[in-house]
């Protein structure tokens, strides 16, 4: 049966799908994209044909705009040469009477109406604006000074000027021409007429493109366009943006470059460009918003400048969509209507093989059910058996036809003595549940109740959804094996725990043990430290007698002669001798001091130390063995730097490390004599370096050096422990000692620890 349903929809799929109307799809898609592929090949012709009509109109335009621009202002340039020819103005400069100066500005004025020119005014040699044709206006040139500018200094040279420049006073941006005004042949002033460009834009301000004037830097000057005023076209370096600014040329205006996101020629005199335009909307936000330009450019060379028109795109490029849109929808509805032929046809085949299909399906599903490994039973709206399939018999054993009709509860028992199954599935539908799910016993109870067969299972209880009535589909899965598998599993786990709980307390008792050990440890430690500082001790100890023996026979010097004093009545002689005795019981204090201090006993206290001195302490220590051996020590400047460490400990490290170099100094044959203190320091860092002029470190010394009780010194000297235990407090306080032969001659040693950071730099 099921080898027959699989070949009835391997036919149905190829009736459907297979052969002729497959190829039919594949031609249709190709049909599709070779008509989406003329639709936009045609558009961009027809677009390139529009913008190629539009570019010889804009090439008429731009001649016309560069005409009338250049027509408008040239005509001003022989204006600058008529004043500085004028008596008047000659006179003006020579005396600058307030009578010839008020006549002066009444005539510019005169002159500025007859014109129409923005504004002439008349300089003197300092820059100094003397007549103006704008004297009554707030934004008067009167008395202000043009010195800075260029048209003034080309024209005190002798030559017309011209400039363009934002006006500094008025604000207006404007064209400059100027001429210098002579008194036989010497320059007494300057004649300057500016060309106000506002009324030129105005003019233009109503064409349907936009159009630049744009100065030799790239800068737009002029434009219909308010928003696209002092941008640029193209690049500058930093010194011309300097020299811009420096020149005052366009005040205080920031020069930004146009924003042009998309540039590319169309011909050899024109350029396709997209502008990035700032648009507010109605709620105040500002969005980004893209429009494209036909751009095309002229010099209009008796300025020096260029004239840009940029004419806009957006028509043509609406009108290309429009007609994308009208071909495409076209395309799309012939589609549609072509598509709805097809889906009717197949539609009607369809439904004749899906009632087939149909009935194969019934006669699958009754195979699938009947030869599936689980056991399922269908139950009617009240819970009652209604059929099963052979698997659940096969579990049992057992033939379930006298259960038809029977609740569920005959045949299975929920585990742990749960509530019987109608009262289960009350509850369960009373909260909308679909699916139940329970673990129990599978049996089969006879009329006495008796259970002839009990099998662990886990029942599935769902609710079909059907049409015309509702039942429920119960699955049973066999769970002997399962119930095995916990069996085991809980064994070994608790197997396991007292496995673990066992191995515990042996490692408690092994980290007690271990804790123990650590502590006796760290209390050998301590002794052994103590132990070297003792030892230290007592081969200082001569020295300390030197030490103290000399201020008590001097204590008893000058207590005899303070006797004698008192006893002649020389009280101020007493009372000096009196402050020399006090003077050496402070002296012997200090000493018994250092040596006491060193000798304490205790743990490593972590803090800032000052480098130089604990160097000073230790040095004091070590003075008399020093001096009594003859040896030099040089030390560096004190430059107050704290490392982070045990004071006493870092003393102990230093007394052990120039006890060392006198113990090197002294067995060698050297006549210099000498030990030398470095102190280096980096950013976390500093290195404290003892050199002497010893005899160095042996190959066999260098290898074991920090190891305990190995020394190199005579038998009977020293005990071994010093650079051992040097090596452990400098580990203690984070750091490091190293030791290495100099190139000239004798050893260094090397200590390294944590510089102290201060929180308030």
């Amino acid at each position: 049966m099921k080898d027959r349903h699989l070949m009835f929809r391997t036919r149905l799929k190829n009736g459907l799908f297979g052969g002729a109307p497959k190829r039919l799809i594949w031609l249709y898609l190709l049909a599709l994209l070779l008509v989406v592929w003329a639709i936009l090949k045609g558009g961009d012709a027809l677009r390139h044909q529009q913008i190629k009509t539009l570019r010889y109109e804009v090439s008429d335009q731009l001649n016309q705009l560069a005409s009338v621009l250049e027509n408008a202002i040239v005509k001003y340039q022989h204006m600058p040469t008529l004043l500085a020819s004028n008596d008047r103005v000659k006179q003006a400069l020579l005396h600058e009477t307030d009578k010839d100066i008020e006549q002066l500005n009444r005539e510019l004025k005169q002159i500025n109406l007859i014109t129409e020119a923005s504004d002439s005014y008349i300089i003197n040699t300092h820059g100094l604006t003397i007549a103006a044709s704008n004297y009554q206006k707030k934004t008067s040139f009167v008395g202000k000074n043009f010195a800075f500018r260029p048209y003034f200094k080309e024209a005190m040279s002798g030559k017309a000027g011209r400039y363009y420049a934002l006006g500094t006073t008025s604000n207006r941006r404007g064209y400059y021409f100027s001429y210098p005004v002579y008194s036989g042949d010497k320059i007494i002033g300057v004649a300057v007429v500016k060309v106000d460009l506002t009324q030129f834009e105005k003019r233009f301000n109503n064409q349907s493109y936009e159009f630049l004037l744009i100065d030799p830097d790239g800068i737009v000057f002029s434009s219909s366009h308010p928003d696209w005023l002092y941008h640029l076209l193209g690049e500058l370096s930093h010194q011309e943006l300097q020299r811009i600014a420096e020149s005052q040329r366009y005040k205080d205006k920031d020069i930004k470059k146009l924003a042009i996101a998309y540039s590319k020629p169309f011909d050899s005199k024109s350029t396709i460009v997209d502008v990035l335009e700032e648009m507010t909307l109605p709620n105040g936000k500002v969005q980004l918003e893209r429009h494209a330009y036909l751009q095309m450019s002229r010099p209009i060379r008796l300025l020096n400048f260029r004239v840009a028109i940029f004419a806009p795109l957006k028509t043509i490029n609406e009108d290309i969509a429009l007609w994308r849109a009208i071909f495409v929808g076209g395309v799309i509805i012939t589609a549609l209507l072509f598509g709805l032929a097809m889906l009717r046809t197949r539609m009607l085949r369809e439904r004749s093989d899906a009632n087939e299909m149909a009935r194969h399906n019934q006669a699958y599903i009754r195979e699938v059910i009947q030869n599936t490994q689980a056991g399922l039973v269908t139950l009617d709206d009240s819970y009652q058996i209604e059929s099963f399939n052979p698997a659940i018999e096969r579990l049992l054993g057992q033939s379930l036809a006298p259960l038809v009709g029977q609740p569920l509860s005959v045949l299975f028992q929920p585990i742990d003595n749960q509530q019987d199954y109608e009262q289960n599935t009350e509850s369960v539908e009373s909260m909308g549940v679909k699916v139940l799910t329970q673990e129990g016993t599978l049996c089969y109870l006879e009329n006495d109740k008796t259970v002839l067969q009990s099998i662990p299972v886990e029942m599935t209880l769902c609710e079909m959804q059907l049409p015309n009535r509702r039942s429920f589909l119960v699955t049973f899965h066999d769970m002997t094996e399962r119930k095995r598998y916990e069996q085991e599993i809980t064994h070994a786990r608790n197997a396991l725990e007292a496995r673990v709980k066992e191995r515990t307390s042996e490692l408690e008792e092994a980290n007690s043990r271990l804790r123990h050990e650590i502590e006796e440890h760290e209390g050998t430690q301590r002794e052994l430290i103590q132990t070297a500082k003792l030892a230290v001790l007592g081969q200082l100890s001569a020295g300390l007698n030197h030490e103290l023996n000399q201020p008590l026979t001097a204590i008893r010097a000058f207590a005899e002669n303070g006797l004698t004093f008192l006893e002649r009545n020389k009280y101020p002689q007493a009372k000096a001798n009196l402050e020399q005795i006090s003077q050496l019981g402070r002296h012997m204090g200090d000493i018994i001091a250092r040596f006491k201090v060193f000798a304490r006993k205790g743990d490593i206290q972590q803090g800032p130390i000052p480098v130089h001195e604990a160097m000073l302490a230790a040095v004091r220590i070590m003075e008399s063995r020093y001096k009594g051996a003859d040896i030099a020590i040089e030390l560096p400047e004190d430059k107050g730097l704290m490392v982070v460490g045990d004071t006493v400990f870092l003393e102990q490290v230093l007394v052990n490390l120039l006890a060392n170099a006198a113990d090197s100094i002294q067995e060698s044959a050297s006549v210099d004599k000498q030990v030398c203190v470095v102190i280096q320091e980096s950013a976390d860092k500093v290195l404290i370096a003892i050199q002497d002029t010893g005899k160095g470190l042996s190959e066999d010394a260098q290898k074991h050096l920090f190891e305990p009780f190995f020394t190199s010194k005579a038998s009977g000297v020293g005990l071994g422990l010093g650079l051992s235990i040097s090596q452990r407090i400098v580990e203690a306080m984070n750091g490091q000692i190293q030791a290495q032969n100099l190139d000239s001659g004798g050893a260094e040693f090397c200590v390294t620890l944590t510089r102290f950071q201060s929180t308030l730099s």
